[in-house]
């Protein structure tokens, strides 16, 4: 049963606000470009992984498609948690192109792609530590300590992993595509002694659901400031921030496109990239717009939650 489906990555929302809203030739467009094709990778992968544990008999666990939690002054992610009776395991995925090298002696991997070589921290040793931390979660929330696996996911399929150092670790636990759900059955006829309870299993489940944990921004890690994003109403068709609202829709000056609501992408941009809270002030400065009215129109027309009263409203997303 799928207790937590996975959902679309906020740091993917927040990088394409700052993408549409950076000016072309801004210096830090290449750094948000290359997290960005980081960010997708990984959520590639983790969809893949989510494919793969569909096909095993989900009345068997209770999936987790990607859970955060607090291990006191941190927080540590797990790609995807699966929770039987009788056993726990957890699944790192990792989506990298080329040659994964593992050098187990220095728990370092080494990519080589392109005639370059990169250097990583070894995903078993990441997935080893969420281990612990998982079981310290556990022993926190005065929950019976139950046997806790883990894996490493490689989901491109045309990815080659290589074991110079025969370690058996990673031959039993980095599994290419068609690997993973052997290596998960492996695991289900290990494990037959249920230490869970049905209740217990099910109050497990509802305390890890509660205490599961968004990510939060990551913007600040750009060191961009508010004032070098564009503002304006962004036109759909040429994508130039030349749009005039009247006659009740936005009309590009640029291109001659005409749009009803193209003032929602722009709202939804300030949230990610701007503030959690808006006032009219705000969103008039933000979309070029004179009218208090008619921005007091627009936003009670969206899907916001108002807070305050008279001049000291403003308008957030929950």
């Amino acid at each position: 049963m799928i207790v937590k489906k996975r959902i679309f990555p906020l740091r993917i929302q927040i990088n394409d606000a700052v993408l549409r809203r950076l000016p072309p030739i801004h210096s830090k467009r290449n750094e948000v470009l290359q997290d960005q094709m980081k960010a997708w990778a990984g959520h590639k992968g983790e969809e893949a992984l989510d494919y793969y544990t569909s096909l095993i008999h989900e009345e068997q666990f209770h999936i987790f498609q990607g859970i955060r939690l607090s291990s006191g002054s941190n927080h540590f992610q797990i790609d995807s948690l699966l929770l039987s009776p009788a056993f726990a395991l957890i699944i790192e995925s990792k989506n990298m192109a080329g040659t994964l090298t593992f050098n187990s002696p220095f728990n370092q991997l080494d990519r080589s792609l392109n005639d370059k070589t990169d250097t990583f921290e070894d995903p078993l040793l990441q997935a080893k530590r969420h281990r612990l931390l998982l079981q310290k979660w556990l022993q926190t929330n005065h929950f019976p300590r139950i046997p806790i696996e883990y894996l490493v996911f490689s989901s491109n399929p045309s990815t080659a992993l290589r074991n110079p150092h025969n370690d058996p670790e990673v031959y039993n636990r980095v599994c290419p595509p068609g690997k993973i759900i052997f290596k998960i059955e492996d695991f289900l006829s290990k494990y037959k002694r249920e230490v869970l309870s049905v209740k217990e299993h099910k109050k497990l489940s509802k305390v890890l659901l509660r205490s599961d944990e968004p990510s939060p921004s990551h913007l600040h890690q750009f060191k961009i400031t508010s004032e070098d994003f564009l503002t304006g109403v962004q036109c759909p068709s040429c994508s130039m921030y030349a749009m005039e609202r009247y006659a009740g829709t936005w009309n590009c000056i640029h291109c001659g496109a005409v749009a009803k609501d193209a003032h929602k992408q722009a709202i939804e941009d300030y949230f990610l990239i701007i503030s959690p809270t808006i006032t009219n002030k705000q969103f008039r400065h933000f979309i070029h717009l004179d009218s208090p009215k008619l921005s007091t129109k627009l936003l009670s027309k969206m899907d916001l939650k108002p807070h305050g009263t008279t001049k000291g409203i403003y308008y957030t997303t929950i």
